[in-house]
């Protein structure tokens, strides 16, 4: 390499050609290596990468006089070229032939002269990029929930900070910001009706529940949970059917409820006759057990309901005198048969001594009849003071029959 950089190669050249070989035979071989960006004059040409072989004639310089010709065989090395593509921390430098890359110049390219084995200058190529050491986390979180971030706890009471993360090869800081949402809150208040009630969250509102608070488990639009507060007001409606009661088989029984409503339907299940187009009284015969529901409608929309339960016996009642006195006033001075409702006929009475005998016999009366009933008289003659015993058969106003015994005393 002793020819780069010369300006005036020739001179050089000729004065290498003073050799008795080269002398005499005006020839001269020019093998070299040079660097691409490098040229080189032999005599009036120049020898480049571009132009690495040639001949030269150099009139005279030979030693006997003659021309010298200069064969020329050069090679140029290109300069070595490197990419440097590297991935470097955020707040990390890296210098490179004394420049300083960072986040903020991390493209350009550098020449080492003569920086390559060759001999050559070396062209860096430098890109950098970089890996984030600041993160910012950001989350919205339900009132009561709790986030763990590098092992600290993030909730509503303490929501931000920062942490960092050691590694290799970089550390991390984590900015956390975290939000916390409110558990939403609803109020349901209404006014129902007496009987009326509300489900929420599984647990029942009624007239003996009328307020309270609840949480719904993942109850909000976010998946949080919610609150809800109930304050319900009830009606003061209601209606009563009437006392349960029991009454012997045929009796007219009278209902009359009393409503604590303002009533646009009153209804009875099952069904009865009603004096009045509400059917807030009603009077009918009692023939068997039964329950009845009323159920009214007030003008608010509420219904409302309440039973009655009739109790009916088929133990009849029959009155009849343990004294009789002939000689008393009407009706004490007759012995008959008086009965509730339920019997319609008395188809036998028959009236006997002590001893057995019949003294008195009557078919197919009226209860309750004194002109039907015993005088006291036998065979035309009142008889004496004594004791009698009676049996009669009586008929219900259904068909069906019992029977009656008893005993009087006859005084006078």
């Amino acid at each position: 390499m002793s020819l780069r950089h010369l300006l005036y190669p020739a001179v050089l050249i000729l004065a290498g050609l003073s050799s008795p070989l080269a002398a005499q035979s005006g020839q001269f071989f020019l093998r070299d290596t040079f660097c691409s960006n490098q040229l080189i004059i032999v005599g009036n040409q120049v020898f480049d990468a571009s132009n690495p072989m040639g001949q030269v004639v150099l009139p005279g310089a030979a030693a006997n006089g003659g021309d010298s010709t200069v064969y020329v065989e050069l090679v140029f090395n290109q300069p070595v070229e490197v990419f440097l593509n590297s991935t470097i921390c955020e707040d990390d430098t890296l210098w490179v032939n004394g420049t300083a890359y960072h986040a903020g110049f991390y493209l350009g390219q550098e020449i080492v002269q003569e920086g390559a084995t060759n001999g050559c200058d070396s062209i860096i190529n430098i890109n950098l990029t970089f890996k984030p050491s600041n993160y910012d986390f950001e989350a919205v979180i339900c009132e009561d929930d709790t986030i763990y971030v590098n092992g600290t706890a993030y909730h509503a009471l303490h929501p931000e900070g920062t942490e960092v993360i050691f590694r290799i090869p970089c550390d991390s800081v984590i900015h956390v910001k975290i939000t916390a949402i409110p558990a939403p809150f609803s109020m349901v208040a209404d006014t129902l009706c007496p009987n009326d009630f509300l489900l929420i969250n599984g647990r029942r509102y009624d007239v003996n529940n009328r307020a309270g608070y609840e949480i719904i488990e993942n109850g909000s639009s976010i998946g949080c949970d919610s609150i809800v507060a109930v304050d319900l007001e009830f009606r003061n409606l209601w209606v009563y059917a009437g006392e349960d009661q029991e009454f012997i088989k045929g009796d007219f029984v009278c209902i009359s409820p009393l409503l604590g409503i303002t009533p646009t339907n009153i209804e009875w299940i099952p069904r009865i006759p009603c004096a009045d187009s509400l059917c807030v009284d009603s009077c009918f015969r009692a023939t068997e057990a039964i329950t009845f529901t009323l159920v009214g409608t007030d003008v608010s929309g509420c219904v409302l309901l309440d039973d009655i339960r009739l109790t009916v016996s088929s133990q009849n009642r029959v009155y009849a005198p343990n004294v009789m006195n002939p000689d008393a006033r009407w009706p004490n001075n007759r012995f008959f048969l008086d009965c509730d409702g339920g019997v319609v006929n008395i188809r036998k009475l028959i009236i006997a001594d002590r001893w057995g005998e019949v003294i008195f016999e009557t078919f197919n009366i009226p209860p309750g009849s004194p002109d039907d009933g015993w005088d006291g008289f036998y065979r035309g003659q009142v008889v004496n003071p004594d004791t009698f015993v009676f049996y009669a058969e009586l008929e219900r106003f259904d068909g069906t029959t019992f029977e009656k015994t008893g005993g009087f005393s006859l005084v006078r």
